[in-house]
């Protein structure tokens, strides 16, 4: 394809060189956390130059911003479920999807665990130039909670916190999954979400 290094790395040849950057990042992020998130071991991966990745992003913070950005916006579709899909089955089908997603993205998972743990200082990270983008997804599954298990009473704030619980416990399941090296196979997938769903299927119980 005109325009592409000659000495991209075989593996990315199908992608665009922009896309390729995103994709070896993430990997890069799921092997090493995000230690590994670094210029020049990203540009080795793809077969790049690191000043060539300046031409697709401004630096390692539009690199990083770009790549939970897409993941949002993937996020986002999962929280569209069948009309016809009412009640507890809604919300499992939701946690199922969430899990299954997240099941194929360790660097996004271990980026978010890292967030949840960082302490942000005055210069905001990439989660935080995304955040009308985290509120919107929360407010989605809020009503979706509200809707489905009747918890609209709990007020937008706390809907949002048990939305938040419900990634969180994604995370750290599938985290502990991979750091016992473990498949995250369908089997996998399954016991985790109906782990996730046990939980917050209970809650109404805790509100009435």
């Amino acid at each position: 394809m005109a325009g592409r290094p000659r000495k991209i790395a075989a593996e990315f040849a199908e992608y665009s060189t922009r896309d390729a950057i995103l994709i070896a990042a993430e990997e890069l992020c799921g092997e090493q956390g995000p230690s590994g998130f670094k210029l020049r071991e990203i540009a080795r991966r793809v077969g790049i130059e690191p000043a060539s990745i300046y031409n697709h992003f401004q630096g390692l913070g539009g690199v990083l911003s770009t790549l939970i950005n897409e993941s949002l916006a993937e996020e986002e579709e999962l929280l569209t479920l069948p009309s016809e899909m009412r009640g507890e089955a809604a919300i499992r089908e939701l946690i199922l999807r969430t899990t299954r997603y997240f099941s194929a993205r360790k660097g996004i998972v271990r980026l978010s665990l890292n967030d949840f743990a960082e302490v942000h200082e005055q210069v905001p990270n990439a989660f935080d130039v995304n955040e009308a983008q985290i509120i919107r997804i929360l407010d989605l599954e809020s009503a979706l909670l509200a809707d489905h298990l009747g918890l609209g009473k709990l007020g937008r704030r706390r809907l949002g916190e048990i939305a938040t619980c419900h990634r969180a416990m994604v995370f750290t399941l599938l985290s502990m999954t991979w750091l016992n090296r473990r498949e995250t196979d369908e089997a996998r997938v399954q016991d985790i979400a109906s782990l996730v769903s046990a939980f917050i299927l209970g809650l109404p119980s805790q509100y009435e």
